[in-house]
């Protein structure tokens, strides 16, 4: 399991805590720079991100490897199912794609210029992205999210989409159309370019971006273990 850009872990404990009941040997690692300070974050790379990934993955080599990732976590275990064989691939709110002003216009002026050095950290202007209330009081996140490491959440975008066709593993997509960071049209782009001749998907109409903490939470879990199992 894979959590998402500026989060923790602990974000997916409502999928972890039912798939270990049902036998699964867990692995959720804390992502470089994620969990001390956003000034850590700053400092990583996504392939930082992506060796943490591998690591984790070769412990459970030797038997049968189900991913999930949340969000930046989906867009590391597409690249990890391109690279090695995955019995069983699920995507939450997965942004192949932004389709924001800032992540398409004004990212890449930043990113490539000295103003980098200026404009360092962008405050959440959404919010938790999560609309259960409760949900919202236990999710642990950055407030603010460093500039250079959303430019390199966009790189690692581009590469994936390159690789989408060579990804065979049977996939599960799960999206909120009322999702406000991911849009919602990345579900249909994923079903168009990915390799695989197993794909599932499942729509989440009351919920937000973080898909396991938000008012369906105990579905994805429950969607996420059928398709695994």
């Amino acid at each position: 399991m894979i959590h998402g850009f500026t989060a923790t872990p602990e974000c997916l404990d409502s999928l972890a805590s039912p798939l270990r009941k049902a036998g699964f040997i867990v692995e959720a690692p804390l992502l470089p720079g994620h969990g001390t300070t956003v000034e850590d974050l700053l400092k990583t790379t996504w392939q930082e991100w992506y060796q943490t990934v591998i690591d984790s993955f070769k412990k459970l080599q030797g038997g049968s490897v189900c991913v999930a990732g949340l969000s930046l976590g989906g867009l590391l275990g597409l690249y990890l199912a391109s690279e090695f064989p995955i019995d069983r691939l699920a995507l939450l709110a997965t942004p192949v794609f932004f389709t924001g002003f800032l992540e398409r216009k004004v990212l890449p002026i930043f990113a490539n210029s000295p103003l980098k050095k200026i404009y360092r950290y962008q405050r959440k202007w959404m919010g938790s992205a999560i609309s259960d209330p409760e949900g919202r009081r236990r999710f642990k996140s950055y407030e603010e999210m460093p500039i250079q490491a959303i430019w390199e959440v966009v790189k690692l975008q581009r590469l994936v989409q390159g690789r989408l066709a060579t990804v065979r593993s049977p996939t599960l997509i799960l999206h909120s159309p009322h999702d406000n960071t991911a849009p919602f049209e990345n579900m249909d782009y994923l079903k168009r370019h990915l390799g695989s001749r197993v794909i599932q998907t499942a729509t989440l109409k009351r919920s937000n971006h973080v898909l396991t903490m938000d008012y369906e939470r105990d579905r994805v879990a429950q969607e996420i273990l059928e398709f695994f199992k």
